[in-house]
């Protein structure tokens, strides 16, 4: 299985933006959370289109993903 951190945030237009971190450490606080994805709209790093890309945060979650193999032909025999 597979984990990603989704830091999910609005932009100034009011659309969904995603800041995906893979092999995220667990159980992480979600004081620690909030206070990085406020840091991240402070510093003001990014736009697109003349907009602030993160203007609100909306949430936070770990993703898993798992994936079965059903065909695999790069194994050698």
């Amino acid at each position: 299985m597979n984990k990603r951190l989704e830091m999910r945030f609005e932009t100034e237009e009011g659309k969904s933006r995603v800041i995906g971190v893979d092999q995220p450490k667990l159980n992480l606080d979600p004081a620690v959370v909030q206070t990085a994805m406020e840091q991240i709209i402070a510093q003001d790093m990014f736009e697109m289109d003349g907009f602030k890309t993160f203007s609100k945060i909306k949430d936070a979650r770990y993703v898993t993903r798992t994936v079965d193999d059903i065909l695999d032909l790069s194994i050698e025999a």
